[in-house]
C-alpha cells in the first residue's frame, strides 16, 4: 500500500519524522485492512500484475474476484480432477497457478468447456 508520509499512522511513529511510503500486509491482516480502505473511499491497486493478462496467459482456467477482493482460479486437470487456488494479489495467483501446472508434469490442463 502506498500512502502519504504524513497520513501514515500504522507504524506508531511521530508524523514529523515518518518517511514510510509503502506498507506490506500479510494474509491475516489483509481482509480487514482492505475493508477499511475501501469503506474510506480509497481504491485498491494491485501492482503485482494485470488480471486481464492472467486470463490471457491461462485460457483453460476460470478466474474471478470475490466481493471481498480475494482472487480465485480453477481448472480441470488431466485425469478429470479439478484444482482451485486463491490469492490476494495477481502475482501471487499467477505463482499458484504455475505451481499447479508444473505438478501436472508439463501436461496442459484440460478444457473447462
Amino acid at each position: 500500500m502506498t500512502v502519504r508520509p504524513l497520513r501514515f499512522t500504522a507504524d506508531g511513529g511521530p508524523a514529523d519524522v515518518r518517511e514510510v511510503t509503502t506498507w506490506d500486509t500479510c494474509d491475516l491482516h489483509w481482509p480487514r485492512f482492505r475493508d477499511v480502505v475501501v469503506r474510506s473511499g480509497h481504491d485498491i491497486a494491485d501492482c503485482t500484475g494485470d488480471l486481464g493478462a492472467l486470463v490471457t496467459d491461462f485460457p483453460k482456467w476460470d478466474i474471478w474476484r470475490s466481493d471481498l477482493g480475494r482472487l480465485y482460479a480453477s481448472t480441470v486437470l488431466p485425469g478429470g480432477n479439478g484444482a482451485t487456488v486463491d490469492a490476494y494479489l495477481t502475482g501471487q495467483l499467477r505463482a499458484e497457478m504455475q505451481a499447479v501446472e508444473s505438478r501436472t508434469e508439463g501436461r496442459p490442463c484440460a478444457s473447462n468447456a
